[in-house]
């Protein structure tokens, strides 16, 4: 009997466990979509003033297939006249070009 008793007492214990971490990770996720919690450095807003007007220069006949927010990088996926790709990273943050990547 007084192993009944201990099972019953340790699957109740379990089972308010259980509901203590469901509601945590409710009250986490709701946070979330508030947009107020689980923010990293990389996903911060950027202000206004840090960026100003840019210009990106694209070979002549391209065309921009993708374009990607990737932490604080803008991704652009372009296709060349000659059917090669490229991706060119910008910082979201000054919107400057970073460099560019070359598929064949």
């Amino acid at each position: 009997m007084r192993a009944l008793k201990a099972l019953v007492i340790g699957m109740a214990v379990l089972i308010l466990a259980g509901v203590v971490v469901l509601i945590v990770g409710i009250v986490d996720k709701a946070g979330e979509l508030d947009g107020q919690a689980g923010k990293t450095a990389h996903q911060a807003v950027v202000p206004a003033a840090t960026f100003r007007d840019t210009e990106i220069d694209l070979p002549a006949g391209a065309t921009i297939v993708e374009t990607r927010l990737e932490g604080n990088r803008i991704l652009l996926r372009a296709t060349l006249p000659d059917g090669t790709s490229r991706i060119i990273l910008i910082s979201a943050t000054t919107g400057q070009r970073i460099g560019t990547i070359r598929l064949k």
